[in-house]
């Protein structure tokens, strides 16, 4: 038995995310149909290092497999190409050690959420107009409180499945991209909706006096009524993982 890592993208769009869910078309369930294909058998199990949810985008997923076959790793991007859909693509694949997890040997994971500043139907799919435009740098301040090891808990969402709420944020900061504002974030884990709900407290912060304080307040309540609004999916994106021995 051969273990498999392949890099994964994909329009999120018109995807009930990542898992697979029984009469839901998802990223899993396509990848995992395209693969026995390819395979030659019954089914194939693949992990993903995050699950993304329903309208999410990815760009650096990454997957794993375990597969009895003779196939060379790097055959198996193109051989899936034709048996995946126009919005999935594997951008590459290569033999992984036996006891690789994507999700579970995962040390860190990056990503992006991206706000549009103005109409644009090239950019519509991937990116969220806010109502109010924010100021950059009220914006920037808010969310580098978050920097750090902290208890998460005012960001999860209702509906994940129980977990420690401490995360370390290594990275949170925003940046210009040609259609606006995008955050890139990077941390050791993430809770349920945590970065959309990052985003969407961020907004509200930037709006006020003192945008830090605010933005510290919420972290330090460790309530989600605390904090604001979670963004759209559309505007997040899954951008890289991060594993032992990688090189950057």
């Amino acid at each position: 038995m051969r273990s498999f890592r392949l890099l994964v993208a994909y329009d999120g769009t018109d995807f009930h995310g990542w898992q697979r869910q029984p009469g839901a078309r998802t990223v899993q369930g396509v990848l995992e149909g395209a693969l026995a294909a390819v395979l030659g058998v019954d089914a194939v199990t693949v992990q993903g290092a995050g699950r993304t949810d329903a309208g999410v985008h990815a760009r650096g997923q990454v997957a794993s497999f375990r597969a009895e076959t003779t196939l060379p790793a790097s055959a198996l991007a193109p051989a899936l190409a034709p048996r995946l859909p126009r919005d999935v693509r594997v951008l590459g694949a290569v033999e992984a050690a036996e006891d690789f997890d994507a999700r579970r040997c995962a040390v860190g994971r990056r990503y992006a959420y991206r706000l549009l500043s103005g109409e644009d139907p090239l950019w519509w799919r991937v990116a969220w107009r806010p109502r109010r435009w924010p100021p950059a740098d009220a914006l920037e301040a808010a969310t580098r409180v978050l920097e750090g090891a902290h208890d998460f808990t005012s960001f999860r969402s209702a509906g994940s499945s129980p977990s420690p709420p401490t995360c370390r944020v290594l990275h949170a900061g925003w940046r210009a991209w040609e259609g606006g504002l995008q955050l890139d974030i990077v941390a050791d884990r993430f809770l349920y909706r945590m970065v959309r709900s990052i985003v969407g407290t961020a907004l509200v912060a930037a709006a006020v006096a003192d945008p830090v304080g605010r933005m510290r307040a919420v972290l330090e309540a460790r309530d989600r009524a605390a904090a604001s609004a979670t963004a759209p999916a559309l505007g997040l994106c899954f951008e890289q993982a991060f594993y032992p021995g990688d090189s950057e």
